[in-house]
């Protein structure tokens, strides 16, 4: 034991530690290997995953926070309609003056979609009007409408056609194509009473008087007024 220790130096200590080294190498490795899924949270550093460790398509909106991304997270023109639930976008969420009519689908809008009173004759196209434009009525202008000639014509001072139960009617028109503007009874007793005085149903041109006479005879006749075309 004296003769080991007497031979002993430096060198053979080292020379030796380096021979159990080299040939206890394989299983200092294996100690220094990490088990399967031993790395957590914890192990990491803090910043240590960068996005060249992330693999492509991995995350998805499970591992992403409620509420944590905002504009500045999203690609600008990245969003496209299938990736908005139906009516998610309400009027509130859109900025003034953002909708035009280039975003609205032709012939999409109805009568409910546009306010009462809204629309002027700016909006309205004339000439889908049938007969009516800014300058025209019936294809004449106003001058020519207010200039033409206003007429009466009065039916017959008569009895009446008998309608039962004391009342009597009598119908007047204007001449053939022109335009009827009112009508009326008239010389009518006092003794007798107007029941009712309306444009004849199904004839645009004349007019209907029906008058109750109250046991009295009395022989009237119907007035209408007429514009010439």
């Amino acid at each position: 034991m004296k003769l080991i220790r007497k031979n002993l130096t430096y060198a053979n200590v080292m020379s030796t530690i380096a021979v159990f080294l080299v040939l206890g190498g394989g299983a200092a490795l294996a100690a220094t290997q990490l088990a399967k899924n031993s790395v957590g949270a914890k192990q990491l550093k803090k910043n240590a995953v960068t996005t060249a460790k992330v693999k492509n398509g991995a995350i998805n909106g499970a591992k992403v926070a409620d509420g944590s991304l905002t504009g500045a997270d999203v690609a600008d023109g990245s969003i496209g309609t299938n990736d908005l639930a139906d009516l998610a976008v309400s009027a509130g969420k859109l900025a003034a003056d953002s909708v035009d009519s280039s975003k609205v689908k032709d012939k999409s809008l109805k009568g409910a979609d546009v306010a009462d009173d809204s629309l002027t004759g700016t909006q309205i196209d004339e000439g889908t009007l049938k007969g009516v434009d800014a300058a025209t009525l019936g294809g004449k202008s106003s001058t020519e409408f207010l200039s033409s000639s206003i007429y009466k014509n009065e039916s017959a001072v008569e009895a009446g056609v008998d309608k039962g139960e004391g009342t009597f009617a009598i119908s007047e028109g204007c001449n053939p194509g022109d335009v009827l503007l009112s009508g009326g009874p008239a010389n009518i007793r006092s003794t007798s009473a107007m029941l009712e005085s309306f444009s004849t149903p199904g004839d645009i041109n004349s007019w209907t008087v029906r008058i109750q006479k109250n046991g009295q005879e009395d022989n009237w006749s119907v007035v209408v007024l007429c514009v010439k075309q």
